[in-house]
């Protein structure tokens, strides 16, 4: 079919997009994207097909969100067969007769996940849920947006394809750094970076400087305050590289994750391709992610426990092996094959997915094996 893929827009490109430029990949398709921080010739180097911004600008706001809904709103899209949205606003488009959508969710908006109580918030949140019912066919990134598509929208997905990771810009092999932690990721509160630096403060304590030291990758609201508050085993990078973030990732013996209910996050199955164990909130969805004991650590997100979570993940050995082939069950060739799974069941206009279960013995599910059971 031809198809186009929309996405909302971003001002840093991140897991959302690697979404959206594998997608166009697959299907072959153009690209529509609502707002961007970066140029075109970032896209067109990296997308297959035509691609179109309806904007640039460097910041979001609530009321540039509710232009590119309105952009969406009377966006013409006629000639595709096809077209697969990525981001909230995008589920404002208006198909055509016998158009086919397939919207695919990272997360529900903030607005729903943690309603402040104002009255703009709560019509944002009506409408997002009168148009999420509107769309035909809609995949979530996780088992976690899973559920939280039942607990908002009273509406399970029809199916469930884990975002691709790019595995193989990793390698297991690199020789560790004896004690080198590595967290990565922006510094704000929802990321949790203060609890991973108070944890290292408590690690710093009676050591002589050979004890377990914590870097830093990323930048944001908080780096001030910590480059101010950090002791001497936390080192503050901001943005760096992706030669130097795979480096670091390769060469750390252990990785740090906290991210508050991340719907899916990429950085922890990007530590384990590069071999290196993760201390890993247990909380969904990381902990479908990482098995405590053989992929990393879980802990709660305290200094304490982080400290203690680091202290058992660097006093043991870990099977690199192990942790690579734990990473690879989200790589690009299992996200093309639930996309393609998608499309055509929605071609044949088959609903029950079990059926293909059946038939074929394929799961549109997150891998198995990956931690317990979330609450």
């Amino acid at each position: 079919m031809n198809a186009t893929v929309i996405h909302d827009g971003t001002v840093h490109p991140g897991g959302a997009v690697d979404v959206v430029l594998e997608t166009a990949r697959v299907l072959d398709a153009d690209l529509v994207v609502g707002f961007s921080g970066k140029d075109m010739s970032w896209w067109t180097d990296r997308a297959p097909n035509d691609v179109r911004i309806l904007t640039y600008r460097e910041k979001t706001s609530t009321v540039r969100d509710a232009v590119s809904a309105w952009r969406w709103l009377n966006l013409d899209l006629q000639e595709y067969d096809l077209v697969v949205s990525s981001g909230p606003s995008t589920k404002f488009y208006q198909p055509y007769d016998d158009q086919r959508i397939v919207h695919y969710m990272h997360h529900p908006p903030l607005s729903s996940l943690w309603f402040d109580g104002g009255l703009f918030s709560y019509a944002v949140k009506v409408l997002d849920r009168l148009e999420t019912w509107a769309v035909p066919t809609v995949v979530a990134n996780s088992e976690l947006t899973a559920r939280r598509m039942v607990a908002h929208y009273d509406r399970e997905p029809d199916a469930v394809v884990t975002p691709p990771v790019m595995v193989d810009r990793f390698s297991p092999d690199r020789e560790k750094r004896p004690n080198e932690v590595v967290m990565v990721g922006r510094l704000e509160e929802r990321k949790r970076p203060e609890v991973a630096v108070r944890a290292f403060e408590r690690l710093s304590s009676g050591t002589e400087g050979d004890g377990p030291h914590l870097r830093l990758l990323g930048d944001g609201p908080l780096r001030s305050k910590i480059e101010r508050t950090a002791p001497e085993n936390v080192t503050v990078e901001g943005y760096v590289s992706d030669e130097t973030l795979v480096e670091a990732v390769e060469r750390a013996s252990a990785g740090v994750f906290l991210a508050n209910r991340e719907d899916f996050g990429i950085t922890p199955v990007e530590y384990l391709a590069a071999g290196t164990p993760v201390v890993a909130v247990d909380e969904p969805n990381t902990n479908n992610q990482v098995t405590d004991g053989e992929t990393g650590v879980l802990v709660d997100p305290t200094p304490e426990a982080v400290a203690d979570g680091v202290e058992r993940t660097l006093g043991q050995e870990w099977d690199r092996d192990r942790l690579r082939t734990s990473a690879e069950s989200y790589g690009p060739a299992a996200f093309e094959r639930g996309i393609r799974e998608v499309i055509e069941d929605m071609t044949h206009g088959t609903s029950d997915r079990s059926e293909r279960a059946a038939r074929d013995g394929s799961t549109m599910s997150e891998p198995p094996g990956h931690g317990g059971d979330a609450p």
